[in-house]
């Protein structure tokens, strides 16, 4: 509940079930460990499939993903698999951003 170099928001209140908690082994850095979170949210997206009703089954549609930060380059990713599982290959990923060295 916290980021790095920062205390936790709520720390001294707040009491999180150990079935909440997972062991990182020691080789994964923490660098990597960090990710998984994101990671998890990013793939949610595909695994409800938000986008199944709208337009990512159609041959060569377009999705746009709005943030260029960690969460949003995660989710573009995933939809990309996604869309190359589900055999699109002319369906695109539109990443939407502040910074350029991201898109």
């Amino acid at each position: 509940l916290g980021i790095l170099n920062r205390p936790g928001c709520f720390q001294e209140f707040v009491v999180l079930p150990c079935r909440n908690l997972h062991i990182v082994p020691t080789v994964v850095p923490d660098e990597l460990a960090v990710f998984a979170e994101p990671l998890a949210a990013a793939l949610r997206v595909v695994e409800q499939d938000l986008l199944r009703e709208r337009c990512w089954r159609e041959e060569g549609a377009t999705v746009a993903v709005l943030g260029d930060g960690k969460l949003g380059l995660l989710i573009a990713a995933a939809i990309t698999l996604a869309m190359r599982r589900e055999g699109s290959r002319k369906g695109k990923v539109m990443l939407i951003g502040r910074h350029k060295s991201k898109l």
